[in-house]
C-alpha cells in the first residue's frame, strides 16, 4: 500500500472519530439543557408553617381555570394534550401565598389536590403544575381551582393554563386564563360539597 493511500485512510478514520466525538458531545450538551429545564414539582413552605391571615387588608381569591385532557377532532376522535398550569405573582413588591391548587374532572369530581401545604411566591416569582398528556382522568371539561391569599394589598396574580399536544404530523396549542369565582374556602373546598 502506498503512502498516499495510507494517509487518506488515516485521515478518513480520524474524521469518523471526530464526527463521533462531536455528536456525543453535542448530544450530551443538549441532553444537559433539557434535563436542566425538565419539570419539577413545586416545593411548599417549611413543614409546620401555615398561612397566617391577619389585618384589614387581607386579599383572598379563588380562580377557576378551564383545562382539557383532550379535545375532539376528525369526527370525534380525542386529541390528547399536556397541560401546564402557570401561577405568576405579578406584584413587584409583595409575596402571595397559594393555599390550594385542586384539579377536577368533567363531572366536577376532585381528581388531585396538588398542594400538601401552602406555597409562598416571592415578588414576581412563578410556579407551575403539570398534567401529563397520558393522564386523561380530567376529561375534555377538566378544570383547576386555585386559591391564593396575601396579607397586604397586591396585584392579582396571572393564572393560566397552557395546553399543547402532538400526534403524527399535527399539533395543537391552547391557552386559557383563569377567572375569579365565589364560594370557595382558603383550603379550596366548596361549602356544602365536601
Amino acid at each position: 500500500m502506498d503512502k498516499g493511500r495510507m494517509a487518506l485512510m488515516i485521515m478518513g478514520a480520524l474524521a469518523v472519530i471526530v464526527v463521533i466525538v462531536a455528536s456525543v458531545y453535542i448530544g450530551e450538551r443538549l441532553e444537559t439543557i433539557e434535563d436542566r429545564l425538565r419539570f419539577a414539582e413545586p416545593s411548599g413552605m417549611e413543614p409546620g408553617q401555615e398561612i397566617v391571615i391577619m389585618g384589614e387588608e387581607v386579599q383572598l381569591q379563588a380562580v377557576y381555570v378551564p383545562v382539557y385532557s383532550h379535545v375532539y377532532s376528525d369526527g370525534g376522535r380525542p386529541f390528547l394534550v399536556e397541560t401546564t398550569l402557570s401561577v405568576r405573582n405579578t406584584d413587584p413588591q409583595e409575596a402571595i401565598f397559594l393555599s390550594s391548587v385542586r384539579y377536577f374532572d368533567t363531572k366536577g369530581a376532585l381528581v388531585k389536590d396538588y398542594l400538601p401545604g401552602p406555597i409562598k411566591l416571592a415578588p414576581l416569582e412563578s410556579t407551575e403544575f403539570l398534567v401529563e398528556q397520558s393522564d386523561v382522568t380530567g376529561g375534555s371539561g377538566a378544570n383547576f381551582i386555585v386559591v391564593w391569599a396575601a396579607d397586604t394589598p397586591v396585584n392579582e396574580p396571572m393564572i393560566e393554563a397552557v395546553m399543547i399536544g402532538f400526534h403524527g404530523g399535527n399539533s395543537i396549542s391552547l391557552i386559557r386564563a383563569g377567572t375569579p369565582i365565589e364560594g370557595v374556602g382558603l383550603d379550596g373546598t366548596v361549602a356544602g360539597r365536601e
